[in-house]
This record gives C-alpha cells, structure tokens and sequence, in this order.
C-alpha cells in the first residue's frame, strides 16, 4: 500500500470515529441508558419504542436489561439503574415507590396507560350472547357446570392468574369471598404463554373458558371478551384479600391500577429533555391491544413489534416528542 493510500485510510477510519462520537454527543446522559426489558409482551415492546426513540431522535446509547417489577424498582431505588422502567404497575411497590420518592431516588414520569391497567375476570362473548343473563362474577356459581374441570368434573375450571403475581393470591380470595370455591377449582396454567394458550384453544373452538387477565394484552386484542362486574374495591375492607393466609376474604374487587413510567432521580436531574418525553409517552388501551395483537398473529419479537408501531402510528408517538426528534426517527425507519 502506497503513501497516499494509508494517509487515505487514516482519514476515512478518524471520520468514522468521530461520526461515532458525534452521532452520541447531543444524548443528555453520556452512558449508556439502561431500560428495563420487562417479561410480558407489552413492556417489552414499549422498552424497545422508547429505546429506538432514544437513539435515533436523542443521540443516546441505550441498553435494555431483563427486569421485573419489584427487583427493578428494588434496584432503581439503591443503586439508580436501570434508569427507566417504561411499565410499573405502581400497586405492587407502593412502599419502594413511597421510600424512593423521599430520597429522591426514582420518580414518577407520567402514567404509560391513558386509562390505568385492567385485572379482571373474563368469559369470551360468543358465551354472554348465548347466556345474556351472566353479567357479574357472583352470576357465575350457577354456571360452573359450563365450565367443566376435567380433573374433578364436579366443579368449573377457573384460570387464575400467574404463579408468584400478587393478583393470584387476589383471585384465590376474591373466590372465596363470593363463595365461588364452593363451584370452581383454581387452575394454575403455570405461565402466561401456558394461559394464553388455553385461552385461544377454547375460544377457536367456541368452547366456554372462565378466567383472570389483565389489560392491555394481546388476547384482549384478538379475541372478543366480556369483563365481568365485581363489587367495587375498597382499600379498607379488601386490606385482608392481598394476603396469602387471609382468613375472611371479601367480595370485593381490584383496584384501578396506575401503571407508571419509573425513572432513576438522575434521569430527572441531569436529562431534562429525556425525562419530558418520558413524561409523554402515553398509550391508550384500545391501541396498545391491536399492537400486540398484530405482534402475536405474525410471531413477532419485542424490536419488530415496537419498529411496526413507530411505522403504523405517527400521529400518536409524534407528539411525544419535538418536531426535529420526530423527523431523526421516522429517517430512521425508512431504512
């Protein structure tokens, strides 16, 4: 190799290093900014939206590490990362939520559900068609023979929540506290790729299924579901039905759930610009269920899924952020 070719060498691999740094240079935080990958479809795919977001627009290095609820906001709170939890359903940290706000370890940012989180207990449409008088949860003790266990065919089958999720134990008393024990069994699927599964097994073949979900989820967004009514939660009285060994559990109902985006206090200090968008990331649930939905038909990853949504939905995650950041991600994506 000639003179003038290494000097061109030179010059080509020093202005590849310098667009790398500059390509980084606006990011308000110069490390890499950790999110937390939750274990459910939806915050992963918000994760991954926030994080491409955050690249492309803002300059930033990300990182997305595996968390969960509880050790993320545990970890957030002693050790300031990750630096965003884009999906906290507030109601299982209330204490590390109180303790983190005081010491001005993490903050609230703004609430990623425009109308909270829904629990609740379910039956599939075709099935409150044909029998219209099923309208709550305590209608159900004279239906429990629809829903037949095959393992002990002399009471219903119904799917509870998730080993190890606070609203198992919930559902486990909520059952026995409008007598429903007495008609149902309590059947663990033993993981939400398990329950989804059973769930579109029945409803494919028009078959009657009883269950807790949350929303929004994917399997509110393909199949057509009727919530049924529960008497409407009191903090005081239903105290007794969050504990495992609850001795008098109540007929009562679950909370509204806030779910919020948690931030690490430095997010807040130190990037302002990021932690305004943060502040704006807001999705409704109607279009947060078709997403996942869309994600689940085509058996697409977490990254495909948030890529479909910031190609399919501009005029929601447009206003999130300043015209300049928009036009950086929409470059992006027509790649």
């Amino acid at each position: 190799m000639n003179t003038t070719s290494k000097l061109g060498t030179l010059l080509a691999t020093a202005a590849l290093a310098t667009g790398s740094v500059s390509a980084y240079a606006n990011c308000e935080l110069d490390e890499p900014i950790q999110i937390a990958n939750m274990s459910w479809a939806s915050a992963s795919a918000i994760a991954h939206i926030e994080s491409i977001i955050l690249v492309e627009g803002y300059g930033c290095k990300t990182e997305l590490i595996p968390g969960d609820t509880v050790p993320t906001a545990t970890t957030m709170l002693n050790k300031g990362r990750p630096h965003i939890a884009p999906e906290v359903w507030s109601s299982n940290i209330t204490e590390i939520l109180a303790e983190g706000e005081e010491k001005n370890a993490i903050s609230v940012a703004g609430d990623i559900f425009s109308e909270g989180g829904v629990d609740a207990w379910w039956i599939p449409k075709y099935l409150s068609d044909e029998y219209p008088d099923i309208k709550t949860v305590a209608d159900m003790a004279k239906y429990s023979h629809l829903f037949e266990d095959a393992d002990n065919p002399d009471k219903g089958r119904f799917y509870n929540s998730l080993p190890g999720w606070a609203n198992e134990t919930m559902s486990t008393n909520l059952m026995r506290g409008y007598g429903l024990d007495k008609h149902y069994n309590l059947y663990s699927a033993g993981s939400s790729a398990a329950l989804d599964a059973s769930i579109a097994s029945n409803y494919k073949r028009k078959k009657p299924v009883f269950f807790y979900y949350w929303a929004p989820s994917a399997i509110m967004g393909q199949y057509e579901m009727v919530r049924l009514e529960m008497n409407d939660f009191d903090a005081q009285r239903d105290a007794c039905n969050y504990e495992e060994a609850c001795e008098n559990p109540t007929a009562g109902g679950y909370p509204k759930a806030k779910v919020i985006t948690l931030v690490a206090g430095e997010v807040q200090t130190s990037a302002p610009l990021i932690y305004e968008f943060l502040g704006k990331v807001q999705f409704e649930t109607a279009t947060v269920n078709k997403l996942l939905a869309w994600g689940a038909e085509n058996r697409a990853e977490s990254e495909e899924v948030a890529e479909y949504f910031l190609k399919n939905y501009q005029d929601v995650w447009t206003t999130w952020v300043p015209a300049d950041v928009a036009d950086k991600v929409i470059a992006s994506q027509a790649n």
